[in-house]
Order: structure tokens, then C-alpha cells, then sequence
């Protein structure tokens, strides 16, 4: 089933948090609101599972009527799963009786089968019996996620579920999470602040500030051809510089990057926005270069430049990646030109 929210608004006292928002979640989609603390993620996720009443507007499923100013079913009448970053296993429980807390209705022997399903397609065989207090946050996050899915709800929320996991461990349980909600076919929102769970999460990104929409669209779009610099500088540690265009070179207060590949519309002189990513620009060595090494760092992905202009000393430092070659030393000039991919220019 479709999870429609149509023109959806919402305030804390005068403080409004959603503004006329509208979106679709076809069944078996992953959908990602994405964006910082306070821009009405939560809240969204909150009005759907009807633990927030809505204001304005009406929450679909299909053709059905999900919630209205008018119609606030209980959280527990709706088709709703839940997964939050708490867990929120009950701990005088076990993992079976957990899991199956929602199966009450059930046929003791189809619940049986079901947990055995669900215990093994998050990876947990065998640990029925176990007390949530023995099991570690990696195997409580997905017990929570099995619980969630035991109704076969047909939409499935997620805040912030991997906030409390390691980094090598939220990578795993992405990755086994994806393809179990894939599989479950539901309609699923996943709220996070961070871009790279979003990048591995989603069928679509919805970028979210100050409660409205501002992009909607698969992962590759909403990176590569993002509609503003918010958006833009959400993805791959990209920096945004204020100045103009002129003479080929966009010009800022600490400096010159010359246009090179980048192509853009705005006129010269016009007060404009560069956001920039290390991939957007590459360094020539030139003993009359405007720009100085500062630094050379290491990562996973290869190196990176840290350059200021030569009149600066350390500050305003501008991250560009090293694509090959001889890797330079602190101290050496050069200039800086702007590549057609990873660097975007907006009018202000």
C-alpha cells in the first residue's frame, strides 16, 4: 500500500514545524528525510504513527483514510511499525515474547513460525530465550526491527535507529536492515542526520528544512544536481564560499578559484554561493600560483589537499582532493581550478 501525506501541518504552540508538506511512499520504497535537528523529521514520523495529532491536512494509505484533523486512530489501530533509536524492548521480557507481543491474535503455532522467520532473517537464531539485558546493542536494535515487522505492518518507521551502534556495526546492520524491509514490502520513512545512511538506505532522499520539502529524488540525483546550496552541502564534506564570478575565476574574500570546467548561468558581479566538495577542483603546481599547500592528509578514499592563499597563513583552508601524480609538499604554490562534478554555483 501507498503512504500518501497530503498538505501536512503542524506547530508547537507558534512554532510552526511542518508547513504544507506533501509525499508519497509506494510500498517496498525506503524514503529518508534527511536534514538537521529541529526541521520536522521526527514530528512527520510522530503525526503517522499517531503519537502527535494532525492539524492540517490527511495521511493516506491507498485510498484509505489514515488520519485527519477530524480522525486520530490510536498508535496501535494503525499499521504502523516502529523502530527507534532507544530500542524500547521491554526488558522483563524475552526475545521471543518480545517479538511476538504484537502477534497476540495470532494462532500460537503461526506466531511460532513467524518469530523463527524473523529471528533468522536478522540474523539471531537460537536466541529466543535470551533477556534483551544480555544481548548487545547491535542484537537489541535488530530484535527491535523484528518486532516491528512481526504484524507485517505496511508502514514501517525508523528514527534515527544506529545512533547508539558503533560505526562498523551501523554499516552491517544497514546493509541487513535495507534488504529485510525490502523484502517486508512496507512502506517505509527513515529519519536521520546522517548523509551516508541516507546514501545506503534509500530509494529516495527527502531533504528537509525548516519544515518543508526541499528536494525529493533518488540518492544520485539529489547529490549530483542538488536544488540549492542546502541541499548541495549535505554531501561529501563540502564547503561553501560566498563571492562572484569575474574574469573566469569565481572570487572570493580570501581568494581565486579559477571556473575551469564548471559551467553556470549567473551573470558576472552577481553575489553568488559556490558550495564545494575536495572532488570539485583540482590543484596545478605554479611557482606563481595564488595558493599554498598547507597540509596533506591521508584518508580511505586517497588524499587530501589543504590550501589557503598565499597571503593567509592558515586560515581559510580549501579541501581538494589529490587525484595523482606527485603528492606536494606544505609550501608548494599552485592554483586552484573548479571541475565540472562536485562544484556548484548558486545565485544568493
Amino acid at each position: 500500500m501507498t503512504l500518501i501525506l497530503e498538505n501536512i501541518s503542524h506547530a508547537y504552540g507558534r512554532t510552526e514545524t511542518l508547513q504544507s508538506l506533501s509525499l508519497s511512499v509506494d510500498a517496498g520504497e525506503v524514503v529518508t528525510l534527511l536534514g538537521p535537528s529541529g526541521c520536522g523529521k521526527t514530528t512527520l514520523l510522530r503525526l503517522v504513527a499517531g503519537l502527535e495529532r494532525v492539524a492540517e491536512g490527511r495521511i493516506l494509505l491507498d485510498n484509505e483514510t489514515l488520519a485527519t484533523p477530524d480522525f486520530h486512530p490510536a498508535p496501535e489501530k494503525r499499521p504502523v511499525g516502529l523502530v527507534f533509536q532507544e530500542h524500547a524492548l521491554f526488558p522483563n521480557m524475552s526475545v521471543a515474547d518480545n517479538i511476538e507481543f504484537g502477534l497476540s491474535n495470532t494462532p500460537r503455532g503461526e506466531r511460532e513460525k513467524r518469530r523463527k522467520s524473523l529471528l533468522d532473517m536478522v540474523g539471531l537464531q537460537g536466541l529466543d530465550d535470551r533477556m534483551p539485558g544480555t544481548l548487545s546493542g547491535g542484537q537489541q536494535q535488530r530484535v527491535a526491527l523484528a518486532r516491528a515487522l512481526a504484524p507485517a505492518p505496511a508502514v514501517m518507521l525508523l528514527d534515527e535507529p544506529y545512533a547508539s551502534v558503533d560505526v562498523i556495526l551501523r554499516r552491517s546492520l544497514r546493509e541487513s536492515a535495507r534488504l529485510l524491509l525490502k523484502e517486508a514490502g512496507s512502506a517505509t520513512i527513515l529519519v536521520t542526520h546522517d548523509p551516508d545512511e541516507a546514501l545506503e538506505m534509500s530509494d529516495r532522499i527527502a531533504i528537509m528544512s525548516d519544515g518543508v520539502i526541499s528536494q525529493a529524488d533518488r540518492p544520485d540525483i539529489v547529490v549530483n544536481k542538488p536544488v540549492n546550496a542546502g541541499v548541495a552541502s549535505l554531501f561529501g564534506e563540502a564547503q561553501s564560499f560566498d563571492g562572484k564570478i569575474q574574469d573566469d575565476h569565481f572570487v572570493m574574500s580570501s581568494g581565486r578559484l579559477k571556473l575551469g570546467e564548471l559551467k553556470s548561468d549567473i551573470a558576472p558581479g552577481v553575489a553568488s554561493e559556490l558550495v564545494l566538495r575536495p572532488a570539485g577542483a583540482a590543484f596545478e603546481a605554479r611557482d606563481d600560483g595564488d595558493w599554498v599547500v598547507r597540509d596533506v592528509r591521508y584518508r580511505s578514499n586517497g588524499r587530501v589537499l589543504f590550501l589557503s592563499p598565499t597571503e593567509s597563513g592558515q586560515r581559510d583552508l580549501v579541501r581538494v582532493d589529490l587525484a595523482g601524480g606527485d603528492i606536494p609538499e606544505p609550501g608548494k604554490r599552485g592554483q586552484i581550478s573548479l571541475r565540472a562534478e562536485h562544484a556548484f554555483l548558486f545565485a544568493k
